[in-house]
Formats: C-alpha cells, sequence, structure tokens
C-alpha cells in the first residue's frame, strides 16, 4: 500500500507525477485526482513539455466534459507514475485545461484501475492497493 498526504485547503486533490518524457529524462507534473474523468488527461502544455507532438497521436477522439463534446488527442506515454504506481504505454487524452488552474493534467479512473483506492479527507491521506 502507498500513502501520501494532500493540502485539505486545496480545492483539489493534487498529487506528483512523473513521466518518462520521449528524450528519456523524467519530468515532474502536478495533476488532480479527478473520480469523475474515465480516462486521464494531460494538459497541451505538459504534452509538449513530456516531448510528444501531433506526429505522436495515436488517434483523434472525442471526449464528453460537463457542457460539451471536444476533439482530444490520444497518446501513449512511455511511463508515467503517481502514488507509487507506474504504467507503460499509457493511454491519455490531450486537450488544454482553463488558464489560472494550476494543474497539468487529471489522474481519471484509468489510472487507478484494478486498484484499490482510498481517499481519506479527515487524515488528507490518498491510498493505493
Amino acid at each position: 500500500m502507498t500513502v501520501e498526504t494532500f493540502d485539505r485547503k486545496n480545492p483539489l486533490i493534487m498529487v506528483e507525477v512523473t513521466v518518462k518524457a520521449n528524450d528519456g529524462k523524467l519530468k515532474r507534473f502536478d495533476f488532480a485526482v479527478d473520480t469523475g474523468a474515465t480516462i486521464t488527461l494531460v494538459s497541451d502544455d505538459a504534452i509538449k513539455m513530456m516531448g510528444y507532438t501531433k506526429a505522436d497521436c495515436i488517434r483523434t477522439t472525442h471526449t464528453i466534459t460537463a457542457s460539451k463534446t471536444e476533439n482530444v488527442n490520444e497518446y501513449s506515454l512511455n511511463n508515467i507514475q503517481a502514488i507509487g504506481l507506474v504504467h507503460r504505454n499509457f493511454k491519455v487524452i490531450s486537450r488544454s485545461l482553463p488558464i489560472g488552474l494550476g494543474i497539468d493534467g487529471l489522474l481519471g479512473l484509468n489510472f487507478f484501475k484494478n486498484r484499490e483506492l482510498t481517499i481519506d479527507f479527515k487524515l488528507s491521506e490518498i491510498r493505493l492497493n
């Protein structure tokens, strides 16, 4: 089991995410845990910082947000790590995020698939089995 704390004063549950970029270097990002998101989303800016370009896009697909349906690009990240969990060849979507949100992406349900995820607001802990 991995346990991480989060800042309960922040309206989002933030976690550190490390991605092995296309140049082989590990890069650190700030993602929000989003149990309402089916798939992990990486901001367009962060996907560029990871070294991915439109040429690396697997396909263009659509996603349904709270207010509309949008076209998004799908990528396969070489390696993504958060809360003690590592995924290789991990599918994510990319789109712009609102300015001022202060996050690089959203960890969606596909990141936690086949795991036990516990968010304890009283202790400000997120646990992953």
